[in-house]
């Protein structure tokens, strides 16, 4: 069987001259991997053996279809023999589906021809690692059980996701007994057409952190994608000096665009080494790295 792909699948290689270095490699099929694709590099002039482990149907591959690119073709029982007359073309490339003999997964196996200009395979030995009726229960069978365990799973992390508000912090264990500290941060330093709108409020609760504010876009700027925040701690000095992680930005707005506001949140967590008395600058960017705001002096 043969199928002519149109669209390039693989990066494009053009055919150049020069000498190919040949290569001989093993391919091993199994039953999951009945629909990939695998590539088969050929070239003009030079033979390609493909030998299979088990019997395959000659019948299988149309060898008049693929007499137009090919000066032989001959398949056999255990083997395939490809010599091609010209490059394989880019734009619609050959796909070759071989069938095994017998009825055990998997069924088949295809190639997309190619040609690369530096390497051309020579001898591919095809290993099939098949799966009886047999095998293939027992596999469906450890596949229904870990389907069962990750559900178990699925079920309690949505139950935690249901619960919303200060109930739901208590719940999941995000609330404890310990006090919860809010303090405004400092005015910001905004790029030209952000504006932090009112004060931002920093919440402590024993090593997590959140910090909330509303974020408004100018009129006339590009719409804000939230990217990420990044913590760094200053130096003695007041520079700069080590980045401690990097934090997932989250609005309920994909993105806000220009005129339009949002509130804007970053949770995290403080790492324990830390020292107690450090200050920090807190960036807010967007996704193309271009546009933020920063809070300088940070004492968390």
């Amino acid at each position: 069987m043969l199928l002519m792909l149109l669209g390039a699948v693989v990066p494009a290689w053009a055919s150049a001259p020069g000498p190919r270095v040949p290569r001989e490699r093993k391919l091993v099929v199994r039953a999951e991997d009945a629909a990939t694709l695998h590539l088969l590099r050929v070239a003009p002039g030079a033979v390609t053996t493909v030998v299979f482990n088990d019997d395959i149907l000659p019948a299988s591959v149309d060898t008049k279809a693929l007499a137009p690119l090919f000066a032989q073709v001959k398949v056999y029982p255990g083997v395939m023999v490809l010599r091609p007359a010209v490059a394989m073309p880019d734009a619609s490339r050959p796909l070759v589906t071989v069938r095994f003999a017998g009825e055990d997964a998997p069924r088949q196996v295809s190639f997309l021809l190619v040609t690369d200009p530096k390497e051309v395979d020579t001898v591919v030995e095809v290993s099939r690692h098949a799966l009886s009726a047999e095998d293939l229960g027992e596999e469906l069978s450890l596949l229904r059980g870990r389907c069962a365990a990750a559900e178990a799973g699925l079920a309690t992390l949505r139950a935690q996701c249901d619960q919303t508000g200060l109930a739901g912090a208590v719940l999941t264990g995000a609330l404890g007994p310990e006090p919860v500290s809010v303090d405004r941060s400092p005015l910001p330093v905004e790029t030209p057409g952000l504006e932090v709108v009112g004060s931002a409020l920093l919440y402590s609760h024993i090593r997590s952190r959140v910090m909330a504010f509303a974020l408004r876009n100018s009129p006339d700027a590009a719409p804000w994608v939230p990217g990420v925040g990044r913590l760094t701690r200053l130096g003695a000095d007041g520079k700069e000096d080590l980045i401690i992680q990097e934090i997932p930005v989250r609005m309920l707005e994909a993105r806000l665009p220009p005129g339009a506001s949002g509130q804007v949140v970053l949770e995290w967590h403080m790492p324990k080494d830390l020292e107690p008395q450090a200050l920090y600058v807190l960036e807010v960017w967007n996704q193309e790295g271009n546009r933020s705001v920063r809070w300088k002096g940070l004492s968390l």
